[in-house]
């Protein structure tokens, strides 16, 4: 079942879709910001001509609407997960090895996320739905473990740090067993972690190299993959995280340095 089926947002007829659509004239007269298309259905059309601030806005009523503590409508959150469903896509696509039921997992996690969201406080909410998504969805699976541990499990950290690790960019016809990849995506989720708690990134330069380096490892037409900063994954990231391909290049750049920075002496004496 995919995640649009799981989510109620299957075009046309999902049940919460057409909700949603129904009470967009409703929604536009509490939220003005909500004026920029007269229709539900256009603003995906909208959202990729606006700019990354113009497009958080209209996010971020859409995810007042839905939250729980804010107007505790489903539609709302319905209509947010749906601008929001490729990135998630691409979530359960990178996270497919580790289990059968992913769609089903994040879909929940998504859900959750987006009802839970502190719109409140003017965030990226794109960015930040889908990264406590990732986060969730990965403690589910049981990906957790002594970050020491995890960290003295990292091959090198030169600037391919992402690629060594078996998340990122491999050669075209070659593949990386469940168990293994799943190891090797526990340890890097791990080592981001623990560099977040200590300071070294924030979590959301974390889950941007995450997305990063998912979408390295996406083949594309035929050209194999891409690497960790080739334009086309950062453009990718950019669209789901509503901001500009540049911003997600260099906040991408600064946090490789800092973990390199941090990790490569601990790394190469472990």
């Amino acid at each position: 079942m995919s995640l649009a089926t799981q989510l109620g947002l299957e075009q046309p007829h999902g049940d919460l879709l057409v909700s949603a659509c129904a009470r967009w004239k409703e929604w536009q007269c509490a939220h003005p910001v909500l004026g920029v298309c007269d229709e539900l259905l256009e603003l995906p059309g909208w959202v990729r001509l606006a700019t990354p601030d113009e497009a958080n806005e209209v996010l971020l009523a859409l995810a007042e609407l839905g939250a729980a503590d804010g107007g505790d409508d489903p539609a709302a959150t319905a209509a947010l997960l749906w601008l929001l469903l490729p990135g998630a896509v691409g979530i359960a696509h990178a996270l497919m090895p580790l289990s059968e039921r992913i769609d089903e997992l994040v879909a929940a996690q998504l859900w959750i996320s987006a009802r839970t969201v502190s719109w409140a406080k003017g965030i990226w909410v794109a960015a930040t739905v889908l990264m406590n998504t990732r986060r969730e969805v990965m403690t589910d699976l049981g990906l957790s473990m002594d970050p020491r541990a995890a960290r003295a499990e990292v091959p090198s950290a030169d600037p391919e740090l992402l690629m060594a690790l078996g998340v990122g960019a491999r050669p075209v016809g070659t593949c990386v067993p469940q168990g293994a990849a799943a190891a090797h995506i526990g340890a890097l989720h791990e080592l981001l972690e623990d560099a977040t708690g200590a300071g070294v990134v924030d979590e959301d330069d974390c889950h941007l190299l995450l997305r990063l380096a998912e979408h390295a490892d996406t083949p594309r037409g035929g050209r194999g993959r891409g690497g960790l900063f080739a334009r086309s994954s950062a453009a990718d990231v950019a669209r789901e995280w509503s901001v500009s391909r540049a911003t997600v290049t260099r906040r991408a750049e600064r946090a490789l340095r800092a973990l390199q920075d941090t990790y490569a002496k601990t790394v190469r004496s472990a």
